[in-house]
């Protein structure tokens, strides 16, 4: 095994890590009618429930809450009274141990034998990731005899895992070949984690989710102490307020919560605010079960219900039942909660599912549209696609643009003081919101208007830009660029910005492409938030003529040969640090070039016209 890990630096571990508060929202009070009205109607239909607390959390709109039904009679259920949330427990496992991931402490991959000593038909070869989806062959022997009458004839009793390990039957299949539900499963993460931290799962939950997402209501049941009120259970139609939880919650770890404390938890959680983008891509990573429709990740269930793809879980206990619903479309999270057992309350819940699908504005699409663009650009078009249910469209600019629609498209002027930020656009209708969609655009400084020149000289390989600007400049520097098709350019140096205007530049350096050959450069200004500026490019190029020397290497004199009639061409011969030896003018198309007295060695041949070079060629004189 392992060695087991100070409990002290795993609480810093997670208490670092940062949580973003809720913003305070308004929910729309006809849609929270027709929620609390679809509620109170089905509890009061449905004979097998007692009551049930509900909670819808929307983008845009925050969190509605209801109750229907009694704890017991003459005392109906309020919202702050707490239920056992049962298997919706096995979320909050799946998540604190992704963090112990996230920190480098356990890997998925690791196996029971890395943590655990051997158990009777415990393979030792299961991986921790294939105890949260359940594809470990564990046998699940809570709900059948003799376990489930242990249980019931010892409410009170503590029962330890390694006790309920022992109940464990033969496996169902070998870990990895089939999927099957095993509530032993999530006993095996709990020993796991108390061996690779040396603390409870339940205070990694405390300080990693519960404390920073101020979730005072939501508790780990036995190993913390009850807090708030708590609906009476019904079980069969009997009421067992009185009876001990402590067996069955120690049996499979419990714990209990409010309904808006629940979706408060989903809406962090799948917006990214618990675990790392890696971390939730495995707990997304669903395996198939039973059947298509049914899939599972790591505590997490995937379903399509009314169209929408949904993640969420189930939980039943004796007493209580639990249902969670996060549309990851829509972004909505619907929860109930009900204190009876058998009950049809995953129905409710799906109905009041149904209702924000049928009535909220439905999944904006993305937003089409430029995502760069420079300050004082105007007539920018952006456009969506239409929003099932949206009546009309609200949308949100960066700050220093301006534009105002109510349609799915919208154009936008950039003004001299805007800013990057956020596109973003939702549906609305009488129900109010839905979801939000976003483009994040890029709002760059222009550039200045003119340089006064901008021109290139070669010295064999060596290249000298020069430029001067016609006004002054908004940049941090100049990047300068190169490319050998006037296209694809590659940065090859900076120069500082200066702040006045008529203040030369120059840049130097070796070309890499040798000899006569084509070459494009190009001036781009970064601001000083070190964004290159590509809304105006500066080009230049040199172009070789063609020239024909013959012989080359050559002992006493070569030939060359123009391909064009030439005019008063400079003809200069440097050595190969660029200092020139011999100058002297011809034209026509042919010109007899002597050793005199160069020595043997290797030497550039340049040609200017107009003080422009014509070509640069390599010879060699023997």
């Amino acid at each position: 095994m392992k060695k087991v890990l100070l409990l002290i630096i795993t609480i810093i571990i997670f208490l670092i890590q940062p949580f973003k508060p809720a913003k305070a929202q308004t929910f729309n009070p006809l849609l929270a009618s027709m929620l609390q009205d679809s509620l109170t109607f089905y509890v009061n239909a449905i004979s097998n429930i007692k009551g049930m607390s509900a909670a819808v959390y929307l983008p845009g709109q925050g969190i509605w809450q209801g109750t229907a039904g009694v704890s017991y009679a003459g005392q109906p259920i309020t919202s702050n009274m707490g239920f056992c949330i049962a298997s919706n427990t096995k979320l909050f496992f799946a998540a604190a141990i992704l963090k112990l991931v996230d920190n480098n402490i356990l890997s998925l991959d690791d196996s029971l034998s890395d943590w655990l000593p051997t158990y009777p038909n415990i393979n030792p070869n299961i991986t921790i990731r294939q105890i949260l989806n359940h594809t470990s062959g564990v046998d699940d022997p809570f709900f059948v005899s003799p376990w489930i009458d242990t249980i019931a004839a010892n409410p009170t009793r503590v029962f330890t895992p390694t006790e309920v390990l022992g109940w464990a039957g033969p496996p169902d299949f070998p870990p990895g070949t089939s999927w099957g539900y095993s509530n032993m499963n999530y006993v095996l993460a709990e020993m796991v984690v108390q061996s690779a931290t040396g603390i409870h799962i339940s205070q990694i939950i405390r300080d990693s989710i519960l404390t920073p997402l101020n979730l005072d209501s939501t508790f780990y049941d036995v190993k913390e102490p009850r807090v708030g009120l708590i609906s009476h259970r019904w079980y069969n139609g009997i009421d067992y307020n009185d009876t001990s939880m402590v067996g069955l919650n120690t049996v499979v770890g419990a714990m209990f919560s409010k309904s808006d404390d629940m979706v408060k938890w989903y809406h962090a959680l799948m917006s990214g605010q618990i675990i790392s983008p890696a971390s939730f891509a495995e707990l997304t990573n669903f395996t198939n079960t039973y059947g298509p429709p049914y899939t599972y990740g790591l505590g997490l269930e995937r379903q399509v219900w009314f169209g929408h793809t949904t993640y969420g879980h189930g939980g039943s206990t004796w007493g209580y039942k639990s249902k969670m619903f996060h549309d990851t479309c829509m972004g909505s999270v619907v929860c109930g909660l009900a204190n009876s057992f058998p009950a049809g309350m995953d129905g409710i819940t799906l109905i009041l599912h149904r209702v924000l699908v049928n009535h909220v504005p439905g999944c904006p699409g993305i937003i089409n549209g430029l995502s760069t663009v420079v300050q004082g650009q105007n007539n920018v078009t952006y456009t969506t696609t239409p929003i099932a249910n949206a009546t009309s469209y609200v949308w949100t600019l960066p700050n220093g643009a301006t534009g105002i629609s109510n349609t799915n498209s919208i154009t936008v002027n950039y003004g001299s003081n805007a800013v990057s930020g956020q596109v973003t656009v939702r549906g609305n209708n009488q129900y109010g919101v839905g979801n939000v969609s976003s483009l994040f655009v890029t709002v760059q400084f222009p550039l200045p208007v003119t340089l006064n020149h901008f021109s290139i000289e070669h010295l064999h390989q060596q290249v000298v830009l020069h430029w001067e600007t016609a006004s002054e400049t908004d940049c941090d520097y100049f990047s300068i660029e190169r490319s050998d098709d006037g296209v694809n350019f590659q940065s090859i140096g900076q120069v500082k910005g200066y702040a006045t205007s008529h203040i030369p530049h120059r840049y130097q350096f070796t070309d890499p492409q040798p000899y006569c050959a084509t070459s494009y450069y190009r001036l781009q200004q970064v601001d000083f938030n070190k964004v290159a500026q590509y809304s105006s490019t500066l080009t230049s190029s040199i172009t070789c003529e063609g020239i024909t020397i013959s012989p080359n290497p050559f002992s006493d004199q070569c030939i060359l040969r123009f391909h064009t009639l030439q005019h008063n061409l400079q003809l200069n011969i440097a050595d190969l640090q660029g200092k020139v030896l011999r100058s002297m003018t011809c034209s026509g198309t042919q010109y007899t070039l002597t050793k005199g007295d160069l020595k043997p060695g290797t030497y550039f041949l340049q040609g200017k016209t107009e003080g422009r070079t014509r070509f640069y060629h390599k010879i060699i004189v023997q």
